[in-house]
């Protein structure tokens, strides 16, 4: 598919309430997983994307990843309307075009840990920056642990240098998988499975180095189905981030 520019977005290939916060007063969550965090921005109607909703599958696997599915709805008007996109997707990805290097924003991106995206379908080079953050950040996450207890997580957010802005704390309600039959548009006729999806998500709070403990709703919005919690610090809202956790919770609606 050629490339469309719109004001705002690029297509690269298809390329195209606050929870109540307390003081914990020590973390015991040293040994912890610190993993980083992977947001893939794909769409149903992009013909670049089923192999990255692909890696992105196998990327969720590991345990030094966080990876999540985010998508948008600026591909519909080509003839298939995403079942799974939203709004609020689409302007969380389009505020990455000023804070990312690459000042661009296309399907399939991949943004890692809020600093770098790339391409999404591009196994090697996801890899790579992967693997590179991986080590780049080993030992320097801010540990975050998730507890469910009834219809509600704890949260729980460690000690760590306190950024030069304040941090944002983001909690999304996922799914882990959803199958979806498209049957117009570029992906016409195919059978593609979606992973991790992103069902909702929002600001819930503030961090600024000191431990806090949050107690957050376990499930999404009435009406949609989601079996997974994602909690993540970043800087401002889409700057750096500094410490993801996620977890699959019970008794999804």
């Amino acid at each position: 598919m050629t490339d469309t520019v719109f004001p705002i977005i690029r297509r690269a290939g298809c390329l195209a309430a606050f929870g109540a916060l307390f003081m914990w007063p020590a973390f015991a969550g040293d040994n912890m997983k610190q993993p980083v965090f992977v947001e893939l921005f794909t769409s149903q109607g992009c013909s670049s994307c089923p192999q990255a909703d692909q890696i992105l599958g196998d990327l969720q696997k590991r345990d030094d990843v966080v990876a999540l599915s985010f998508s948008i709805d600026y591909w519909d008007y080509i003839g298939w309307r995403d079942t799974l996109a939203t709004r609020e997707n689409t302007l969380r990805q389009q505020a990455y075009e000023k804070s990312l290097p690459s000042h661009r924003v296309y399907t399939p991106q991949m943004v890692v840990d809020g600093v770098q995206d790339v391409v999404g379908n591009q196994r090697s080079d996801v890899m790579a920056v992967i693997n590179k953050r991986v080590a780049a950040t080993r030992g320097k996450r801010v540990p975050i642990s998730i507890t469910q207890a009834g219809d509600e997580v704890q949260v729980r957010i460690g000690a760590g240098t306190a950024p030069g802005h304040s941090a944002t704390v983001w909690l999304a309600h996922t799914l882990s998988t959803r199958t979806v039959n498209i049957a117009k548009g570029e992906n016409s006729g195919r059978v593609i499975v979606y992973h991790n999806i992103v069902r909702g998500f929002s600001a819930v709070g503030k961090w600024s180095g000191q431990p806090v403990t949050l107690e957050l709703p376990a499930q999404g919005v009435r009406g949609e189905i989601t079996d997974g919690v994602a909690v993540w610090v970043q800087e401002g809202g889409n700057g750096p981030v500094y410490g993801v956790a996620q977890t699959r919770v019970t008794d999804a609606k």
